[in-house]
């Protein structure tokens, strides 16, 4: 019979120990119930305070109007029990009603892609792809509130489809699918749309995943701004698009730069636990991160996204990194070949901030980011290059959103277990939402 052998893991801590024990001496006796250890204290900062909780559809993205409305996305290509099929009334963008409530927005017409399969094209069965309508919502993974108090949905066009075999696939995208779509909240009617040609939303690759906007008039020749949008695709083809808002034109930059991509073998730990990445995510709440096998490193680039308080320098991160990346506008706006060459050597790396995905600025010029594992929002000050902590909380698990509200508050969205909950901080430094000076 083999014999039974117990192994015990020991974990040696030196960062504290009360009370303290003479160098010199060694007391054996075991009396370890008298030793206090410091523990983590788990909190610190001011107190998360609970907007809104999400009982049903799984959500990324959070916007705040001037006059507190707020508006969320529930994004189709994240997760199958998202997309519309035409009869099921599931809606990508909704506006909240009240703590524990959402609606269609601007209406549920316009969430019901009209295709064969809703938000999906089964025109030919055996390869589907998103549905190329540009009047209607497919799969939104971002919604912003402007300067202007505009209200701005970054439609991926790439819904997940589930075949009959239960596997699920993020489908490439139709033409008219891919879009920069603006709302006027005072009349809850589109204003603005700009379609993203097959060149700048590649059809199997693109994720169109968090935008930001620098509306002054003197950025381009159209005198109405530019949308700055992140490419996360996990198939290694990121970038930063660029989008003139009069125009409705639309550029790549930044293709493949190391800056844009996820680092090689990218692991970061959430709750404790070590988060891989599937390619067929079935039907988890958390698309396609999972904790279990079968295991893959998170191949997703550049996705969070904020722009300076002066509107000249942008910062990003890929999602696949801890590490935050700054370059200036103007040679973004630049479509020149000697632009290029600029701009990559202007890429300035500000070294680890933590793995993040959501990212925002103040009216101070700090870069709130959210830190998924310290269960944080950290800030980072582009004047001193450090990185402080907001606000840390168990409750925090992936801080997906950021958004700064008219009243000085920070809110953030964290969606990973059911409900997904909704939360806001004060700014620092008495900050605010940057404002009318930044449209000049």
């Amino acid at each position: 019979m083999a014999r039974l052998t117990t192994f015990s893991f020991l974990l040696l801590q030196t960062l504290g120990l009360s009370p303290t024990v003479n160098a010199n001496t060694h007391n054996h006796a075991n009396n370890h119930e008298n030793f206090t250890f410091p523990s983590d204290p788990s909190v610190s900062g001011a107190p998360l305070e609970i907007i809104h909780a999400y009982f049903g559809q799984w959500p990324t993205g959070i916007a705040v109007s001037q006059s507190g409305r707020m508006f969320s996305n529930f994004p189709g290509g994240l997760d199958p029990a998202n997309v519309n099929n035409g009869s099921n009334g599931v809606f990508t963008v909704g506006e909240l009603v009240s703590p524990n409530t959402e609606k269609a927005y601007p209406s549920l017409e316009m969430n019901t892609p009209p295709c064969s399969g809703g938000a999906i094209d089964l025109t030919d069965p055996e390869n589907p792809v998103g549905c190329g309508s540009a009047e209607h919502l497919v799969a939104v993974q971002s919604v912003v509130v402007d300067p202007k108090d505009r209200l701005w949905i970054l439609d991926t066009g790439r819904p997940m489809y589930t075949f009959d075999n239960g596997s699920v696939i993020l489908l490439p995208s139709s033409y008219g699918g891919p879009k920069l779509v603006g709302v006027d909240l005072t009349t809850d009617t589109v204003f603005m749309q700009v379609l993203f040609p097959e060149k700048v939303a590649l059809p199997g690759d693109t994720y169109l995943n968090d935008v930001r906007f620098d509306l002054r008039s003197n950025v381009t020749s159209s005198g109405q701004g530019v949308a700055y949008i992140t490419d996360s695709s996990s198939t290694g083809q990121n970038g930063i698009i660029v989008a003139d808002l009069g125009t409705g034109e639309s550029w790549r930059k930044l293709e493949r730069h190391a800056s844009v991509l996820p680092e090689e073998k990218f692991l970061p730990f959430v709750w404790g636990e070590p988060l891989y990445y599937v390619e067929d995510p079935g039907h988890p709440l958390s698309g396609n991160l999972t904790t279990t096998p079968p295991p893959g490193y998170i191949p997703m680039g550049s996705d969070g996204i904020a722009i300076s308080a002066d509107g000249e320098t942008l910062f990003y991160c890929p999602l696949s990194s801890r590490r935050l990346y700054s370059v200036p506008t103007s040679l973004l706006l630049r479509r020149d070949d000697a632009a290029d060459t600029e701009l990559t050597e202007a890429v300035v790396d500000h070294g680890e901030t933590g793995q993040s995905d959501g990212m925002e600025t103040d009216s101070n010029g700090i870069i709130y980011k959210g830190n998924n594992e310290a269960n944080a929002v950290v800030a980072f000050n582009p004047k001193t290059g450090t990185t402080q902590t907001v606000v840390r909380d168990p409750r925090i698990g992936w801080v997906d959103t950021l958004s700064v509200a008219e009243d000085g508050y920070l809110e953030s969205g964290d969606g990973r277990k059911r409900p997904f909950g909704l939360f806001r901080v004060p700014l620092l430094e008495g900050a605010t939402k940057v404002g009318p000076s930044y449209e000049a």
